[in-house]
């Protein structure tokens, strides 16, 4: 069958975002951690099922370099914060305020999930909810954590 999470050979596009404290990250920051990148919005249902699992998937794999960076597409702050009220995120929430890294990472739907690793390169991708639990994208992360 085709692989659960596609390899991805497209070039890495740059991801600048100011978090949550107005504070501007960049994703080559995390170089030599392997990153989840996922873009998510509070009304997408898909995306607040998987946060939590996504979230305890960076903390069990913490101590080896995973980490978690959640990108909001295009909502106001007060509502990110309410959800995040709830449904916690494990790693570092980014504001796309006007959806430009959303389009330069060609996110049409939500939510897509990139896998990018140690060196700053994204090698998986996937649109909609990925099963967090699965084996097999397990594998495809403890994988790339081991490369």
């Amino acid at each position: 069958g085709a692989p659960v999470w596609p390899a991805c050979t497209a070039a890495t596009p740059p991801l600048v975002l100011p978090d949550l404290a107005g504070r501007e990250q960049k994703l080559a920051a995390w170089r030599g951690s392997v990153v989840i990148v996922s873009f998510w919005a509070t009304w997408c249902d898909p995306c607040r099922d998987e946060i939590p699992l996504m979230s305890a998937m960076a903390r069990r794999h913490r101590e080896e370099g995973l980490r978690l960076v959640a990108v909001n597409v295009g909502e106001a702050l007060g509502k990110i914060t309410t959800f995040l009220a709830k449904w916690p995120v494990a790693g570092t929430v980014l504001h796309d305020r006007n959806s430009s890294a959303a389009r330069q990472w060609d996110a049409v739907g939500l939510p897509p999930n990139y896998l990018v690793d140690r060196g700053g390169r994204i090698r998986h991708w996937h649109l909609g909810a990925l099963d967090w639990q699965a084996a097999s994208v397990n594998g495809v992360v403890t994988r790339m954590l081991r490369a």
